[in-house]
């Protein structure tokens, strides 16, 4: 079994060595010949997948992108081939998720928002849109579902129009880029959507910055009633308008589902995958190389009450994430130069919520326990 990995590939190495021959490639080193004799294939969204690229691979038997999004991987064509492919779908969602409910904490310290007086509209109810979900029903914060497929299909959430959707005091966008189709996400959110934001509207896309018309967007925060806009995403990455960060309240580099966690997940989902169709056990788990970090001694104010206060939430939640210091060292960044890729490349360790032990001490009631296992935190009673 002969595996091809990208080298950015997080412990790629350790995964795919324990099932084959594998060997690495740096990102865009790849060539058709080097694909002659290769059985599987592990690629970042760094690597596009085409027909070209595999016009040697006359005996691979799988491609797997460590990655939720499959935009860079033609399945068309694999689907043509006989070729199986498989994506990392929801590796990064809790880590996206986190991102939005850090922005919405320092939306609250910020007296932009009272979290217990507004409705989130989550325009994309797939993996990202779901964790969100929960979380925001763990810090008791509305929100309402709008996603037409998901709808169509069956799902027997309750969901609400675009329109609807986007009159919410916070919208926040996890829809994936489809250029056609019944239901194509390119632009969205257009001109005339943003026209009708309003002041004390916020408004995050963290999914990709082409479903959002961005020239109207920059052409709408330069009035004097825009909405306050946070973006994760824009068009033309890594070399993005740079002019438009002025315009933004906080402005990241496509990180918010660089999670550690979420990164290594990918991996571990092409592992699993390729070990599924090797039908071989499933060995190696997360665990294995995850450093636990030190846990976090926590006393709620009033550990009878059912519910933390949103002042106990946003210091303990933003202690752990906080969107502010992603955004200062981007600007910093492409302020000097555009670094946009580096500045990916180089990403600060980040943990997810679900690394951190919370130790409490005394008795708390059964709603905080509920709300802190929501959130994601393993709870230790001293």
């Amino acid at each position: 079994m002969n595996i091809l990995y990208e080298s950015s590939i997080p412990n790629g190495a350790d995964y795919f060595t324990s099932l084959g021959n594998a060997k690495s490639f740096d990102t865009g080193a790849l060539q058709p010949g080097d694909l002659t004799d290769c059985d599987y294939l592990a690629v970042r969204s760094t690597t596009p997948v085409t027909a070209s690229l595999l016009a040697q691979a006359k005996q691979l038997k799988m491609v797997g992108t460590a990655t939720a999004g499959i935009n860079h991987i033609d399945t068309d064509y694999l689907d043509n081939q006989g070729i199986n492919w498989s994506s990392a779908g929801g590796c990064n969602a809790i880590a996206v998720a986190e991102y939005v409910v850090s922005i919405l904490l320092k939306a609250y310290q910020s007296n932009k928002i009272q979290p217990d007086r507004i409705t989130v509209g989550i325009i994309g109810a797939g993996h990202v849109g779901t964790a969100l979900s929960r979380l925001l029903q763990s810090l008791n914060i509305s929100y309402v579902l709008n996603d037409p497929p998901r709808q169509e299909a069956g799902d027997n959430r309750s969901f609400v129009s675009l329109e609807e959707a986007l009159s919410c005091e916070v919208i926040s966008l996890h829809i994936p880029y489809i250029k056609d189709g019944k239901y194509p996400t390119a632009n969205l959110i257009h001109a005339e959507h943003l026209a009708s934001l309003l002041p004390h509207q916020l408004f995050i896309n963290a999914c990709r910055g082409e479903v959002v018309d961005e020239a109207a967007l920059k052409a709408r925060l330069q009035k004097d009633n825009a909405p306050t806009a946070v973006l994760d995403v824009f068009w033309h990455e890594p070399d993005i308008d740079t002019d438009l960060l002025n315009s933004l309240w906080f402005a990241t580099g496509h990180i918010a589902g660089h999670s550690i966690e979420g990164k290594l997940r990918g991996t571990q989902l092409i592992y699993e995958a390729f070990c599924q169709a090797r039908k071989q056990p499933t060995l190696l788990q997360m665990d294995d190389f995850l450093a636990m970090p030190m846990p976090i001694d926590f006393m709620p104010r009033d550990p009878s009450v059912e519910a933390l206060s949103y002042n106990e939430l946003t210091q303990l939640l933003l202690s752990i994430y906080d969107i502010a210091e992603d955004d200062r060292i981007f600007r910093q960044i492409m302020a000097e130069s555009n670094k946009f890729a580096a500045y990916r490349k180089a990403y600060r360790v980040r943990r997810e919520f679900n690394a951190y032990t919370l130790r409490l001490s005394g008795v708390v009631s059964e709603g905080i326990l509920r709300q802190l296992t929501g959130l994601g935190f393993t709870l230790e009673t001293l």
